[in-house]
Order: structure tokens, then sequence, then C-alpha cells
């Protein structure tokens, strides 16, 4: 009898349509399972300056201000509306991602972004996008509010040192195209308001601004080394590199991960 009823059983899952919706429900769990598995580095990352609550998430952008467009049809300048702004693809397609995977670890909290010239960062935590050549905020955190001393860009040669090693970052051309860029990530306190935090990402260009921003989206498999240093230290500082194919910049590498000891200033030197 037992065997008899163990046969029916096999029988009846062994049917096309009966099969179809265990795989399917297999997979399906398999897949959430996953996405819940890969999202807690992710958001114990964010955790960690953003924080657990129910406020919303500051974002500020470098958008670009231009007074007129040269057109190419007429050969003359058209002046620009005050609030049409600018941004690169790149750091379009970045930010654009940045949302959508903070909206899906952080459903019930709104993400407002900022444009960096009209930006009032009093008594927030919030995420700078883009460097010092086109975002005002990023210019004062780095050039004087110095929030990683050791941190030091050429912006006219586009390169970049870390002065704890003397090492370079310079991104890489072929045929007046980039093939690699690097990007950058410091998570420290906000100058402004000492109980909160700021995380600050760009790149030598906008694609390792697109590096830095997919490595905090946890594209990559280096994440855990962000995790792990902000377990040990209050402030980071962290360099990614992606390979670059004509408009696609591929998954970031985690070039290098430590600890910021300088320390910040509150008010402009």
């Amino acid at each position: 009898m037992e065997f008899l009823f163990l046969d029916t059983v096999l029988d009846w899952l062994s049917i096309p349509f009966i099969e179809a919706g265990f795989t399917t429900l297999f997979i399906g769990t398999a897949a959430f399972c996953k996405k819940k598995f890969d999202a807690k580095p992710y958001r114990a990352l964010l955790d960690r300056f953003l924080g657990d609550s129910s406020s919303d998430i500051h974002v500020v952008l470098p958008l670009i201000k231009q007074e007129s467009l040269f057109s190419e049809i007429t050969k003359t300048q058209s002046p620009i509306p005050d609030n049409v702004l600018f941004m690169p693809y790149d750091e379009s397609l970045a930010t654009q991602m940045l949302k959508d995977r903070i909206s899906e670890i952080y459903p019930k909290r709104r993400v407002v972004f900022h444009d960096s010239h009209n930006f009032v960062h009093d008594q927030k935590t919030f995420i700078c996008i883009g460097g010092p050549a086109i975002n005002v905020v990023s210019r004062d955190l780095l050039l004087t509010r110095m929030i990683d001393s050791k941190f030091k860009m050429d912006f006219l040669g586009r390169f970049a040192c870390d002065e704890t090693d003397g090492r370079v970052f310079m991104s890489n051309t072929s045929g007046g195209s980039i093939t690699e860029d690097y990007g950058f990530i410091f998570i420290t306190e906000n100058p402004y308001q000492r109980d909160c935090c700021v995380c600050l990402v760009f790149g030598i260009w906008s694609h390792g601004t697109n590096s830095a921003i997919q490595a905090l989206c946890s594209k990559g498999a280096h994440l855990s080394e962000l995790v792990n240093e902000l377990k040990t230290n209050k402030s980071i500082f962290a360099v990614t590199k992606s390979t670059v194919r004509g408009m696609v910049t591929g998954f970031p590498s985690m070039e290098r991960v430590r600890g910021i000891d300088s320390p910040i200033s509150t008010s402009p030197s």
C-alpha cells in the first residue's frame, strides 16, 4: 500500500504542468532568497552612513549650468532657460542605478535630488556625486573642508594621487577614447553637521564616477571590503577601476580601501 501511494504521488508530480509549476516555484523561491541574501551586505553598508530610519535620502548632483548652447544648424548661440541643466551620460545612468538600488533596499524612504549650486547641506546626511570640477559641494568638501588631506587631484592633468604611499591613479586611453577609468569613494562625517555623514563619489572622468557608483550598488565582488573597513574605521576612502568599451563602463574592481585618519575642518580655512 505504501509503495502504491508513493508511485501515485510520483506519477502526479511527473505530470508536465505540475512539474513545470514546481520548477517555477523552486526557481522563484531561490531567486527571492538570493535577492534577500545579496541585499544584506549592501544594506549593511548603507546603514553605516545613511542610518536605519525613515528620513529622506539626499543626493547632490553635478548639474552643469550653461547660459547658451551653440547650434550646428544655425551656427549661433541659443539662450538656455535657467532650469534646463546638463549631466554627463555615464553619471546619468549611474544616478538612476543608485536611486533604483536605494529604493529597493529602503522602499519607504524617499530619494531627493539636489542641484549642487542650490544645495542647503545643514543637518543632512547626503550622497554627493561628481568631482570638484563640476560639483561645487564636492569642491568644498575636498579642497576647503579637506575631508581627506592625503588625497590630491590634478584637475589639469586629470589624475589623482594617494599620498599615503604616493600611488597615482590615471585613466588609460587609446585612439582618443577612454579604455580604463578610476572612481573614488569617500564615506566620512558631514563637516557641516557632525552627527550626520556624507558619501562622496566621483571619477577621473564620468566613467570613473559610474564605476564608483556601481561599487556602491554592489556591482562587482568586493563590496564586503567597504563594509569590513567601515566596521573598524568611522571614515573610509576607496578606489575602483573599470574597463570602458565604447559607451559601456564595465563592473568595477576594488583597487584600494583604507581608513581616513586626518581630521576634517568644519569651517573654511
